[in-house]
């Protein structure tokens, strides 16, 4: 399958945060970040309702992070392990609850990210997500880095704004499915950092995507930071 025009060469770990994030996954190995992540939920929940006015309810969101680190790991470091539509539907229908027959996928005009982003038409979204999707499975993409792999989903989603309701909060949460899978933390944003993550996504529909890649790596170190704290609270 062919490249999407939206992937390009800028998505490429700069040496100084792939090793950074190498270091501090040899002192945390993936065993340990499992049994971190049931803490980490609280923090995880939060950090994600402070970037979704208005937010839904902290339980619905706290549900669908439980059950990705659940899918994340369940098959750990499996790089042809992937999100599918069967899981972003189910993703969406435990986050705003309801009848399994209302619409999953927006079916209106979708909001511009930036000013110069215009979103696909409803009608183009499902068979848009599926290729999106499909191409999440290849070599080209199994090759990458996890910050990366979480970058692109992150940014084909924010572009397609495929969800009926909570687009850019699910975005958010289900890029962690990427970094989890390798071991690593979740993706758990920086409360002081909402205004460099929004400039990060100016930067990225310009093909400039080596900040939100920094920015996302800034969380995971936070989060490591976290994490041994938190050890040195209950050795």
């Amino acid at each position: 399958m062919a490249e999407l025009p939206i992937y390009n060469d800028s998505y490429r770990p700069s040496s100084n945060w792939a090793k950074q994030l190498e270091t501090a996954q040899r002192a945390h190995p993936a065993e340990v970040i499992q049994v971190a992540g049931e803490r980490l939920l609280p923090m995880w929940v939060e950090a994600l309702l402070a970037y979704e006015p208005p937010p839904p309810p902290v339980v619905a969101v706290e549900d669908v992070a439980r059950w990705l680190l659940a899918r994340a790991t369940a098959v750990a470091k499996e790089e042809r392990d992937a999100l599918t539509r069967a899981d972003l539907t189910h993703a969406y229908q435990t986050l705003v609850g309801g009848a399994a027959e209302a619409p999953v996928w927006r079916v209106e005009a979708g909001c511009p990210q930036v000013e110069s982003h215009q979103p696909a038409a409803p009608t183009a979204v499902p068979l848009l997500l599926d290729m999106t999707l499909d191409w999440f499975t290849t070599d080209a993409f199994a090759e990458l880095h996890p910050v990366e792999q979480a970058g692109l989903f992150h940014l084909r989603l924010l572009d397609l704004q495929p969800f009926a309701a909570h687009s850019n909060l699910l975005v958010r949460l289900l890029s962690s499915f990427y970094v989890l899978r390798a071991g690593l933390p979740p993706l758990i944003p920086v409360a002081q950092e909402q205004a460099a993550y929004q400039a990060a996504i100016g930067y990225a529909f310009q093909m400039i995507t080596q900040p939100s890649l920094e920015l996302f790596a800034r969380w995971l170190l936070a989060t490591y930071a976290q994490i041994e704290a938190k050890q040195e609270e209950h050795p």
